[in-house]
C-alpha cells in the first residue's frame, strides 16, 4: 500500500514539474514577437507593419485558432499573404500564442 502510494506522489510530482515547465510566458512571447519579425507585418498599438493589426486579437481568438495562423495561416484563410511558420519551437508557440491573447484592446 505505501509502494502505491509512493508511486502515485511521486507520478503527481513530475507531471506537475513537467506541467510548469511547459507553461506559456507571455513576456518570453513579447520576446519571441521581435526574435521572429513579427512586427515588419504586423502593428501593435500603432507600431509595426500596416499588412495586418493584432490590437485586439486576444479577445477575437482562441488559442488553438492564434497557434493555426502562426503554424498553417492557409487553412485559416487560404488567400492570405502571411508565411507559415511550421518549424517554431513548441515552446515559442506557445509563449507567443500567450503574449498574443493578452492583446485585448
Amino acid at each position: 500500500m505505501k509502494k502505491a502510494v509512493f508511486l502515485m506522489v511521486t507520478i503527481a510530482m513530475v507531471l506537475l514539474v513537467g506541467l510548469a515547465a511547459y507553461s506559456a510566458d507571455a513576456n518570453a512571447g513579447k520576446e519571441v514577437y521581435a526574435k521572429e519579425k513579427c512586427q515588419l507585418c504586423h502593428s501593435i498599438a500603432g507600431v509595426g507593419g500596416k499588412m495586418s493589426k493584432l490590437d485586439g486579437v486576444g479577445a477575437k481568438l482562441k488559442a488553438d485558432e492564434i497557434k493555426k495562423w502562426i503554424k498553417t495561416p492557409k487553412e485559416m484563410k487560404a488567400d492570405t499573404k502571411m508565411k507559415a511558420y511550421s518549424t517554431i519551437a513548441d515552446k515559442d508557440l506557445e509563449d507567443l500564442t500567450a503574449y498574443l491573447l493578452t492583446l485585448k484592446k
